[in-house]
């Protein structure tokens, strides 16, 4: 079976502390552990401009969201031979499944079928819209990654600093090695950003390569 993501800390335009604390909770059960392997997969580009279809936030299924940037959790299983690899059945529950909180799309979703509707015409898309994946370890994240939401606060002319969205009740989140570290903000640099290079967590993917990595 698996794991459900039904009774995970949930608080909107913060994906990157939903899947936070998804993958710290699938990596404190062994049982996922022998089977899965679990990544944080950071979905942006260098315009900060990504076009993503069956979001929650959209006013409509056949509309698009453009975000800054978006965060989904992948579980990756060995791929069993006897696994019926078509859209809409896979059995057994074995491959790389995606947990989007954000999406209109079971969660989990298989890989497959979650590409093909949220990415529709990817392709299609002038390059500002398309997408760039940065896959990270579980572990690697929940270690090094800081964010003191500073991200979120912003300023108007008839009202002071305030969030953009209402920041979730529990404390800011620092990993160990980071903390240990003294960063208490690194999303944006050492996560979102898609700059191959310059040194960051994870690997940088391309559309296509990204859906090789979820073939394999």
């Amino acid at each position: 079976m698996l794991p459900e993501s039904k009774d995970s800390i949930y608080t909107s335009n913060y994906c990157e502390e939903n899947v936070y604390l998804l993958v710290q909770r699938f990596l404190a059960q062994p049982e996922i552990n022998e089977k899965w392997g679990v990544y944080t997969v950071f979905i942006s580009n260098r315009t900060k401009t990504v076009t993503l279809w069956q979001q929650k936030a959209a006013t409509s299924r056949d509309q698009a969201v453009i975000w800054d940037y978006h965060v989904i959790l992948a579980l990756r299983g060995s791929l069993d031979n006897g696994c019926d690899q078509s859209l809409d059945e896979v059995t057994p529950a074995r491959g790389t499944w995606i947990y989007d909180l954000d999406t209109l799309l079971p969660v989990p979703c298989y890989w497959k079928k979650y590409i093909e509707q949220t990415f529709p015409i990817h392709i299609n898309l002038p390059d500002q819209f398309q997408s760039i994946f940065r896959v990270v370890p579980g572990k690697e994240y929940l270690n090094n990654f800081a964010s003191d939401r500073s991200h979120m606060v912003v300023s108007g002319p008839s009202h002071g600093p305030h969030y953009a969205s209402k920041p979730p009740p529990y404390p800011c989140i620092s990993g160990p090695l980071a903390a240990a570290n003294g960063v208490t903000h690194n999303l944006m640099s050492h996560f979102v950003e898609m700059d191959v290079d310059i040194e960051r967590f994870g690997s940088v993917m391309d559309f296509e390569s990204f859906l090789a990595w979820c073939s394999e």
